[in-house]
C-alpha cells in the first residue's frame, strides 16, 4: 500500500507568529517526520501504510513547532516566536533516513533502508546499489543541503542547534537495547552517560555542562507528563543523557563547533502510546502534542537562559 505520489520537499522555512518578536536563535533540524514514498519506489514497497507509520516520528514537526499559535501567551512573554530555520525530509524514514552516513548503503539501516526496526524487509526484491545511490543523492542529498545552507547562513545568530526527533517507547527488536524502555526524554551529544566524552576520538556537540543543565532542566519541565500506557512496576527516568542513543550523522556533521549542538528525542508513550510494528493509524492526539510542545517551548527558552549565565 502506497501513497499516490511523493511531495519530495525537503525543506521548510517557518513563518513567525508575528514581526514583533524575533525567531528564538536555533536551528532546527527533523528529519524523520514524514510519510511520502518516492515516486521512484512506486510498486516495490513489502511494507504497509501501518508500517511506515510505526516506523516515524509520528508528528515531530507539531511538537516542535515554535510559531504554534498555542504558544501565543509564550511568544508574548519572551519575545520570541520561530526558529532561525526548521528543515525537514518529506519522506518516510522508514524509506530515507538523513540521519545516517552516506557511504553506508549497506546498511540495512543506512540513509536508504532495507529493513525495519523489527527486522522485516522493506521491499519485495531488493534495489541495485545504483537505485540506492539515485535514492540517497536525490533526497538524504536535498535534506542535506538545504540544512548546510542553512547553518551557514545563520552562522553568527545561532546559539543552538537541535536535531528534533521522536522514540518509541520500547525499543524496536532491530535495534540496540531491543525491549527495553526507554526514558521520557533522551538528549544527546555523542557522549557518555554524563555527557562527558566516550573516548579521545569521537568530539562531542557541546560540553559537558552544557547537555547537563539542559537535563537539569528538561526534568524540572518535564516531570509531570504522565506516559499513556505505562508498564506495570515500570517507572522510566525523566531525561537519559546519551542513552538509548549518542546521536547520528546530522549531530556528528552540523555541531562539532558552535553553535552547541543536542539530538532530542521525545518519547511517543507520551502522545501515542505503546506502539507494536502493527499500532493501527490514529489521528494526532492534539492535547497530548499541545503539552509537550509548551514544555519543550520553555525549555529551549531556559536553555538559552541558563547558558549565558554559565
Amino acid at each position: 500500500v502506497e501513497k499516490k505520489k511523493a511531495k519530495g520537499k525537503v525543506q521548510k522555512e517557518h513563518p513567525f507568529m508575528s514581526t514583533t518578536y524575533s525567531p528564538l536563535p536555533i536551528i532546527q533540524s527533523i528529519p524523520h517526520g514524514g510519510l511520502d514514498i518516492p515516486v521512484e519506489l512506486s510498486g516495490r514497497l513489502a511494507i504497509t501504510e501501518t508500517t511506515l507509520y510505526n516506523e516515524c516520528d509520528l508528528w515531530v514537526d507539531q511538537l516542535f513547532d515554535f510559531t504554534h499559535p498555542d504558544l501565543a501567551p509564550l511568544h508574548a512573554q519572551t519575545g520570541h516566536a520561530g526558529s532561525l530555520s526548521v528543515t525537514t525530509l518529506s519522506i518516510a524514514r522508514a524509506l530515507i533516513d538523513a540521519n545516517r552516513f552516506p557511504d553506508d548503503l549497506a546498511n540495512p539501516d543506512g540513509p536508504v533502508k532495507s529493513q525495519t526496526s523489527y527486522g522485516q524487509e522493506i521491499y519485495t526484491l531488493p534495489l541495485t546499489v545504483a537505485e540506492k545511490r539515485a535514492l540517497r543523492d536525490t533526497y538524504w542529498g536535498g535534506y542535506h543541503r538545504h540544512l548546510a545552507q542553512a547553518m551557514t547562513d545563520h552562522e553568527d545568530a545561532a546559539r543552538l542547534f537541535l536535531d528534533c526527533h521522536n522514540m518509541a517507547q520500547i525499543s524496536p527488536s532491530a535495534y540496540a537495547f531491543p525491549g527495553a524502555a526507554r526514558p521520557k526524554i533522551c538528549l544527546s551529544n555523542y557522549g557518555n552517560l554524563d555527557g562527558e566524552p566516550r573516548d579521545a576520538h569521537t568530539p562531542l556537540s557541546c560540553p559537558p555542562w552544557f547537555i547537563q543543565t539542559a537535563a537539569r532542566l528538561a526534568k524540572e519541565i518535564f516531570a509531570d507528563l504522565p506516559m499513556l500506557e505505562p508498564q506495570p512496576g515500570v517507572d522510566v527516568p525523566t531525561v537519559a543523557i546519551n542513552w538509548p542513543f549518542h546521536g547520528g550523522y546530522i549531530l556528528h556533521k552540523y555541531a562539532e563547533s558552535q553553535p552547541f549542538g543536542l539530538m532530542v528525542e521525545i518519547n511517543r508513550g507520551l502522545f501515542v502510546g505503546n506502539q507494536t510494528p502493527d499500532t493501527p493509524i490514529h489521528p494526532p492526539n492534539l492535547p497530548a502534542i499541545a503539552a509537550i510542545r509548551e514544555r519543550l517551548f520553555r525549555w529551549v527558552v531556559g536553555l538559552i537562559h541558563e547558558s549565558a549565565k554559565l
